[in-house]
């Protein structure tokens, strides 16, 4: 499928795959960057587009599938934290679960897409080359978004 073909066809259901994406997330940002992966992934399928005969369909199925995902993870790390938490002594505790609404509020503030790619990297450990594959961005442009985006989080923590 060609760039002006894959214009044609895909891009007029942007704002029908947000709306999908809102529902599911109950968040803008949220909504916007999965209606984003969809797009990447879209492209990066673009070859084998041309067999789907409904586009508004195929589209909305990988769509809930990438809200899933995005719920799914963000429920295993709450899990992951609160199980950490229950470990330590109360005291502790406490203060282990105050750090870690910190940091929550520190990530919310950081802009989307340093956001997903801080995430990408410490929270589902993918390489480099990995985010690379899954985004469509260079190597390098990773590199320097995840550092800003470490640097605003000291700067606010």
């Amino acid at each position: 499928m060609s760039g002006s073909q894959f214009q044609r066809v895909w891009l007029p259901l942007q704002e029908r795959f947000y709306r999908i994406a809102f529902y599911i997330l109950e968040s803008d940002a949220d909504a916007r960057d999965a209606v984003q992966d969809l797009y990447l992934k879209l492209w990066n399928l673009r070859d084998q587009l041309e067999i789907v005969r409904n586009p508004s369909a195929y589209g909305s199925l990988l769509l809930k599938n990438l809200c899933i995902d995005r719920i799914r993870r963000r429920q295993s790390v709450r899990e992951l934290s609160e199980e950490d938490l229950s470990t330590a002594p109360p005291d502790e505790a406490l203060l282990q679960r105050e750090e870690l609404q910190a940091v929550s509020r520190a990530i919310d503030q950081l802009p989307p897409g340093q956001r997903k790619l801080l995430s990408l990297r410490l929270v589902q450990g993918l390489s480099y080359q990995e985010i690379e594959k899954e985004t469509g961005l260079s190597g390098l442009n990773i590199r320097v978004q995840v550092s800003l985006a470490r640097k605003k989080l000291k700067q606010l923590l």
